[in-house]
């Protein structure tokens, strides 16, 4: 496993995990390897184990322990959801301690049962409430390897040709207690930015170790890496650190002048699109380095800003990103009537007026009607009919006589881009927001209940109705406000 020592190979500065008499591991860093005159005895500093618990600013606790109480710690596993009798390690009381899934509660939260395997563990059975980033699968350090195996995440495929990763020297700061009011928790994958010179506008993915309190975190970067090639940690301010962006799928292309984030370097540059150049490629201008730099397709994602704890991005982005490929599979159960016929005139009153529409634009149009309240419908702009009034021909919806697809008008203020395509790869969170494709539209609701089988049932408030739905079937809920697709960091 690359970056993990094994039994035998641990060197100053590794971060290790020690088991102690009540059977929990705890976080520890190495100081000193074995020596001759020592060699089954290694000497280490404990990140959350103090001289004196009692007394605040006591310093961390060094000592010498047996070298087969010690391993590697495991690299962290984000997002894993766990299901009813997993065996897992819950961070409890500054440690991590063996038990299993008994419950499933409500926002991420588990009933974790201590079994009594640790040796001091008491004999009866102790129970927890758990959240999930303080839980990770249970895995043995046998012989030098993890049991169960980790799977070695695959490289991306945009880092194939990108240079060497800058060097740079490791700074671990050790700090007192986690900041219960942070902004971001332990386990939080986030993107951190950089005031240093040469690095003003790239932004690198991490993860969240500590948090130090006064606005300050201890990251641990997933590309960059020290010298000794370990995981490169370092304190961080909090106004350096962004969660990591929403996935969007690329557009078919790039236009002139667009903002983008280049991968270069280990890490997000920030710059626009300066030529258009044949095979899928691009050139760059960087306005920070004052540098034009040639990319392929792969290798730029379109530019989000995080502003006021949400995600933006303007509006000729937004017009471009490649719309939903959208399962058209029949549903067996209609949320609303099955007889779908849209108002041809709406009241606009004490409605924003929208930016003009112009013809053949992929859009998405909403009805007011009673019973289809938080609906949006796929269309195309047809014609303009003046007075911000356009005709749209629905894509999923036809005439009565279901011959031809059907056409109406409909007020600018109810017709917006459509929405980004998400690659939603972890789960929904209860109480989150989502579009829930249904009755040939997206129709906003709520995560009331996580299931099993990557199932979720939805809560739609405007019809009072509770339905379940497939991961593959729900897209994350965005507004159109200003111009701009605004997404929230999660549950609503």
């Amino acid at each position: 496993m690359r970056g993990r020592p094994s039994q035998g190979q641990l060197s100053k500065g590794d971060q290790v995990e020690v088991k102690r008499s009540n059977g929990a591991y705890y976080t520890a860093t190495e100081l000193r390897s074995p020596s001759p005159c020592q060699k089954n005895m290694v000497f280490v500093e404990y990140q959350a184990v103090y001289e004196d618990d009692d007394v605040e600013g006591s310093k961390p606790f060094r000592g010498y322990v047996d070298l087969s109480h010690v391993r590697p710690s495991p690299p962290l596993e984000l997002n894993r959801c766990f299901k009813h009798g997993d065996s897992v390690d819950a961070y409890w009381e500054n440690g991590w301690r063996k038990g299993v899934v008994k419950e499933i509660l409500e926002n991420s939260k588990y009933v974790v049962c201590f079994n009594g395997d640790g040796d001091l563990v008491p004999k009866q059975e102790e129970e927890c409430e758990i959240e999930q980033y303080n839980l990770r699968l249970h895995r043995e350090w046998d012989d030098g390897s993890w049991v169960p195996p980790l799977t070695e995440p695959a490289k991306p495929y945009y880092a194939k040709n990108v240079d060497k990763s800058r060097k740079v020297k490791v700074k671990i700061v050790f700090g007192k207690r986690s900041a219960a009011n942070a902004t971001f928790q332990k386990g939080d994958e986030v993107e951190v930015t950089s005031e240093e010179e040469g690095f003003r506008g790239s932004w690198f993915t991490a993860v969240v170790v500590e948090c130090i309190g006064n606005g300050k975190y201890i990251v641990e970067y997933l590309t960059l890496r020290t010298e000794q090639d370990l995981p490169l940690r370092e304190e961080a301010e909090e106004r350096h650190v962004r969660p990591r962006p929403p996935e969007l799928l690329s557009s078919a292309t790039f236009n002139l002048h667009e903002a983008v984030d280049a991968y270069y370097n280990d890490g997000w540059w920030v710059g626009k699109i300066s030529r258009v150049l044949n095979g899928s490629k691009y050139a760059v201008y960087f306005s920070q380095s004052n540098e034009e730099l040639e990319f392929d397709h792969s290798n730029l994602r379109i530019h989000q800003d995080w502003m006021n704890g949400k995600w933006t991005f303007a509006s000729e982005n937004a017009s471009n990103i490649l719309s939903y490929d959208i399962d058209m599979q029949e549903k067996s159960q209609p949320v609303v009537s099955n007889s779908i016929k849209l108002p041809q005139k709406m009241d606009v009153k004490g409605k924003r007026p929208p930016e003009k529409c112009p013809i053949g634009m992929q859009v998405e149009v909403k009805s007011d009607e009673q019973g289809y309240e938080g609906s949006w419908f796929s269309a195309v702009i047809v014609d303009s009919l003046g007075s911000d009034k356009y005709l749209v021909e629905y894509q999923t919806l036809k005439t009565e006589d279901q011959d031809a697809l059907l056409r109406e008008e409909a007020y600018a203020s109810y017709i917006r881009p459509c929405p980004p395509q998400f690659q939603h790869a972890y789960p929904y969170k209860l109480l989150e927001s989502v579009d829930a494709w249904y009755n040939e539209g997206w129709w906003t609701g709520r995560v009331v209940r996580v299931l099993t089988g990557s199932r979720y049932s939805v809560y739609f408030w405007t019809s009072n109705e509770e339905l379940e739905f497939d991961h593959a079937d729900l897209r994350p809920h965005l507004e159109w406000i200003d111009g701009k697709w605004v997404a929230s960091t999660g549950a609503s």
